[in-house]
C-alpha cells in the first residue's frame, strides 16, 4: 500500500529534520559523528514523533558538558549493553544517546531496523527504509512511503535494511509482546541528578550491580 503525503506532512518532516540536522551539527562541533534514526530518518512522522539521536562513539566528558533537561541509564535486559540518554526536553522528544560499552552486532543492526542516517544524509534530503512500531516496513517513495505488513516478509526486510534475518525476528518477537501485553520493563533504569556526571553514575552503577558491572567490562 503506498500512502502520499500532503503538504502538511511535508512541512512537518522538514521541520523534524532541520531540528535533527541541528542536534548533528551540534554533535559534530564537538568531535562526534551522530546518526538520526526511526520516522525522521524514515519520513513517516507524525506530530509527536521523537528526535532520536545515536552516537557510537562518544567523548563522555562533552556530551556531559551539553545543556540537558535531564539525564539517564538504561540497561535493557541483564543481558545487553547499558545506555545513557541526555534529553534535551521535559517530554524526551529530543534524546541522544550512547553506548556506555562495545556494541554486539545485533544491537547495531537494531538502528538499521527502525532505518538510520548520517548528517551528510539528512543535509542531501535523503530517506531510509525501516521498520515502524507496528511492524510495518516503511519504504520511502517520491510521494510519501510504501508500507508492507513485515510479517510474512522478513526475508525481504533483512535484504532491504542489509541486517540479519535473526534481528529482524528478533525485533518483531519483542514489538510484538510490547503490543500484546503493553510497554515491557527494562531490567535497569536510573535517573542522574541535577548536578551528577555520566561517568558517576557509572561508577555508582558498577558498584552497586554486579550485570551492570559485567556489561561494561564486557
Amino acid at each position: 500500500m503506498e500512502i502520499k503525503y500532503d503538504e502538511k506532512h511535508w512541512q512537518l518532516l522538514t521541520l523534524k529534520r532541520k531540528r535533527a540536522e541541528e542536534i548533528l551539527v551540534l554533535l559534530l562541533q564537538q568531535g562526534m559523528n551522530g546518526y538520526v534514526y526511526g520516522s525522521v530518518a524514515r519520513g513517516d512522522v507524525h506530530k509527536d514523533s521523537d528526535i532520536d539521536i545515536v552516537v557510537f562513539e562518544p567523548n563522555m566528558i562533552k556530551l556531559d558538558l551539553l545543556e540537558a533537561h535531564h539525564k539517564f541509564i538504561v540497561q535493557a535486559t541483564p543481558f545487553s549493553t547499558p545506555k545513557a540518554y541526555i534529553s534535551l526536553d521535559a517530554d524526551e522528544k529530543e534524546v541522544i544517546s550512547f553506548p556506555l560499552a562495545k556494541l554486539k552486532k545485533d544491537e547495531i543492526e537494531f538502528y538499521r531496523f527502525g532505518g538510520m542516517i548520517s548528517l551528510e544524509e539528512l543535509k542531501e534530503n535523503k530517506r531510509v527504509p525501516g521498520v515502524n512500531k507496528r511492524l510495518k516496513l516503511i519504504i520511502p517513495t517520491e510521494y510519501g512511503h510504501e508500507e508492507l505488513d513485515l510479517k510474512g516478509n522478513e526475508d525481504y526486510a533483512s535484504k532491504l535494511l542489509k541486517i540479519s534475518v535473526d534481528t529482524i525476528r528478533e525485533r518483531e518477537n519483542l514489538l510484538t509482546k510490547r503490543v500484546e501485553r503493553g510497554h515491557s520493563g527494562v531490567f535497569l533504569t536510573y535517573t542522574l541528578s541535577g548536578d551528577e556526571s555520566i561517568q558517576d553514575a557509572i561508577r555508582k552503577l558498577i558498584k552497586s550491580n554486579k550485570f551492570f558491572r559485567k556489561q561494561i567490562e564486557y
